[in-house]
């Protein structure tokens, strides 16, 4: 594999992104906006700020979510709402700026990041206490369907923002279908860009466990995952190979507890799924129960479909 130096110049804008959009129901600011912060210092990123106001239809998924306003009106306070934090984020040295549009959230997000050349997109996976299924399922899951760059998921139960700029422990879970070997890349690409440790990880279902050649299969797998490890890498990160034995989400979410990660980097298929099964909830349900920052890498092979 190739060092960061002679990747191409997308590659690299994937790692250290000039420009972070960051789609905002308001009411997640008090955990994205510090995390969107230490992002942007760490890659000397400037911030747009998104805010869709969705359709009438859509707000009414639950009437109790927030009293009846014009869109005109709520336009006017999420302007000013924005105005005074993007202001505290320029005031800290952080270039900032933001917008306010009406559409449906996940369209609109990607829209202004395709017109802007952002190179990530940073959203929460919870908002409103009674628009959560709204903005998780739509939003942040829906994104990743149709993003054509990284999308950064926090949750509200992250740890403290100020080491997510620059990650010290990243963990990749491995799926070994076609592709893999591309987010792989983009996983050690970070490694090398922060100088962070990595674990990589591959859970086996559970039948494995009853097969008699169960141990094979096992160094198999590892010997696979060795491949993608660039011959130099040790010169700069720790990398470690990982096999668990069991469900994915669960194995997932228990080695990111176990090793501290401070970053998950999964690579997905077009449709938002990790495994290339149409309707595969995987990266859905890591997504929604992390605990650490979660980065969606769809395969550029797929952008065009």
């Amino acid at each position: 594999m190739k060092t960061l130096d002679d990747r191409s110049a997308s590659n690299r804008a994937l790692v250290v992104p000039d420009k972070i959009v960051v789609a905002t129901d308001l009411a997640d600011a008090d955990y994205l906006i510090p995390h969107a912060v230490a992002q942007a210092r760490a890659c000397g990123a400037a911030l747009t700020l998104v805010h869709v106001i969705p359709p009438g239809d859509a707000l009414a998924l639950d009437a109790r979510a927030i009293p009846f306003e014009d869109s005109a009106a709520m336009a006017r306070a999420a302007t000013k709402t924005l105005e005074d934090v993007a202001a505290g984020i320029r005031a800290n040295g952080t270039a900032c700026d933001f917008i306010v549009v009406q559409g449906f959230p996940s369209e609109q997000v990607a829209a202004v990041a395709r017109q802007i050349g952002a190179g990530r997109i940073l959203c929460g996976t919870h908002g409103r206490r009674h628009l959560r299924r709204l903005l998780l399922g739509s939003v942040a899951h829906d994104i990743l369907r149709s993003a054509e760059v990284p999308v950064f998921t926090i949750g509200p139960q992250a740890h403290e923002a100020s080491s997510f700029g620059a990650p010290r422990k990243i963990l990749h879970p491995v799926s070994l279908c076609s592709g893999y070997e591309e987010s792989a890349s983009i996983a050690f690409d970070l490694a090398q860009f922060y100088r962070a440790d990595i674990t990589l990880l591959h859970v086996l279902s559970r039948n494995v466990q009853e097969q008699p050649d169960a141990d094979r299969v096992v160094a198999w797998t590892k010997s696979e995952m060795q491949r993608v490890i660039p011959d130099e890498a040790e010169l700069w990160t720790h990398a470690t190979i990982q096999v668990e034995i069991g469900n994915v989400v669960d194995e997932v979410l228990n080695v990111g507890a176990e090793i501290s990660a401070d970053l998950i980097v999964l690579g997905v298929n077009c449709d938002g799924s990790f495994w290339p099964i149409r309707g595969d909830d995987t990266v859905y349900k890591i997504i929604a129960q992390a605990k650490s920052p979660v980065l969606s890498i769809r395969r550029r092979s797929e952008y065009s479909e």
